[in-house]
């Protein structure tokens, strides 16, 4: 299961900096990459640190939901979520 997590995190990191032309595939990396983590911990930690479980899954989920509302917003302003457009100022 060890093993088994951190190819999860390595795969998340790896979609995050290899295809990172929209904001879908960093994001999708990055949530890989808390899954990961997520799972390294519960598997190393089973019943000591349920609290601290709990603390990165809240973590991951408001990461999620300021990724949404960022990609969101982005695309209301510039009508697609390709990475080059946050290096152009539009106003």
């Amino acid at each position: 299961m060890l093993l088994f997590s951190f190819f999860i995190f390595i795969s998340g990191v790896v979609l995050m900096c290899g295809r990172s032309m929209h904001l879908v595939t960093i994001f999708l990396g990055m949530e890989f990459s808390a899954l990961g983590v997520f799972s390294v911990v519960g598997s190393l930690s089973a019943y000591n640190s349920l609290f601290v479980l709990l603390v990165i899954i809240c973590i991951s989920v408001s990461e999620a939901a300021i990724m949404l509302s960022l990609m969101v917003m982005m695309t209301r302003m510039y009508g697609n979520d390709r990475c080059m457009n946050l290096m152009t100022d539009k106003s």
